[in-house]
C-alpha cells in the first residue's frame, strides 16, 4: 500500500545546487505531493525537458500572466510584487537581475494556458524560465510541501499566496 500510494500520490525529492537559496539548501529532502492545485508562488518539482533531472523552483506566472522586471522589482500582470523570500546580498538589498519581459525572453506576451513561468529563489544563479522557457504542466511532478531533511531544517514550507492577491 505505501509502495503505490508513493507511485500515485507522493515522492521524496533532493534539491540539487544552489538555486533555491535561501529558501532550500543542496541536499535538502522535501514531500512532494502529486496531484495538488499549483498556485502562484508555489514550488514546483518538474522534469527537465531533456528528462535528465527533475528541477526544483518557485511558480512566479501562471497561465494567462504578464511578468516582467523592471528595475530589479518583479511585476505580474503590471502589479508590484514583493519577494520576501528571493536571495539577498550582505547589505540585506535583494540582488540585481537583469530587467526582462516576457515577450523579450519568450516571444509570447502571456504565459500560455497549460504552461507555468518558473524562478529559483537564488536569481543569480539559477537556470530557470528564463533560460529554458515556460514548463508544461504535465513536466511538474509535483508541489513541495514539507522538507524532511536535514532534521534541524524539517517542516512545511512557507505559503507566500498573500503576496499576491
Amino acid at each position: 500500500l505505501l509502495a503505490l500510494s508513493r507511485i500515485f500520490f507522493w515522492s521524496n525529492v533532493r534539491v540539487e545546487g544552489h538555486s533555491m537559496d535561501p529558501t532550500l539548501a543542496d541536499g535538502e529532502i522535501l514531500f512532494v505531493v502529486k496531484h495538488l492545485p499549483i498556485d502562484r508562488f508555489d514550488i514546483v518539482v518538474a522534469h527537465e525537458e531533456d528528462g535528465n533531472k527533475d528541477i526544483v523552483k518557485r511558480v512566479i506566472g501562471m497561465p494567462g500572466d504578464t511578468v516582467e522586471v523592471k528595475n530589479g522589482v518583479l511585476y505580474i500582470n503590471g502589479k508590484e510584487v514583493e519577494q520576501p523570500f528571493i536571495n539577498t546580498n550582505n547589505d540585506k538589498k535583494t540582488v540585481f537581475i537583469d530587467d526582462f519581459t516576457l515577450k523579450e525572453l519568450t516571444g509570447e506576451d502571456k504565459v500560455p494556458e497549460g504552461k507555468y513561468f518558473v524562478m529559483g529563489d537564488n536569481r543569480g544563479v539559477s537556470k530557470d524560465s528564463r533560460m529554458i522557457g515556460f514548463i508544461d504542466k504535465s513536466a511538474i511532478e509535483g508541489k513541495a510541501v514539507f522538507t524532511v531533511w536535514p532534521l534541524n531544517r524539517i517542516g512545511g514550507l512557507k505559503d507566500y499566496s498573500y503576496l499576491y492577491q
